[in-house]
């Protein structure tokens, strides 16, 4: 199987004009970013839809396996959804490696509306395809 990463994700890919365009970071135990829940991204009138928040949940997951050097592919994802987010805050996602065994990771995700309350929290487990070089930098921030 040929994994390759480009500029074209829908999430994260600078040259997809229709795309959310998520810049994703390391932190000191995975991958964050922030995001916009804009009026778009609408579910119920005034919240941001669950849906979206399972999606950039799962490129937590993309994002923290390859920070810590792995090429590897969803096998699944469980989202809890503590608070309703509102459209117009800033949210922060965080993803974290928990543990690894037997060719999977074990990965945490979170959001945090803007005082620090916790708005959902997810687990995943990553199928490792490849272990490449640890902390390898993927090609776009």
């Amino acid at each position: 199987m040929n994994l390759v990463k480009d500029d074209r994700c829908f999430v994260c890919g600078r040259e997809n004009p229709r795309g959310l365009r998520i810049e994703v970071k390391r932190w000191e135990r995975g991958a964050t970013f922030r995001f916009m829940a804009e009026d778009t991204y609408k579910g119920w009138a005034h919240y941001l839809h669950g849906g979206v928040i399972s999606m950039l949940f799962d490129e937590l997951l993309g994002w923290t396996s390859r920070f810590l050097g792995y090429t590897a592919l969803t096998a699944r994802l469980e989202v809890r959804y503590k608070k309703p987010i509102p459209l117009g805050s800033v949210v922060t996602f965080r993803g974290e490696l928990e543990r690894e065994a037997k060719r999977l990771l074990y990965i945490r995700t979170a959001a945090y509306l803007e005082d620090g309350t916790l708005a959902a929290e997810g687990r995943g487990t990553m199928m490792v395809m490849e272990k490449g070089r640890e902390g390898t930098s993927p090609p776009n921030p």
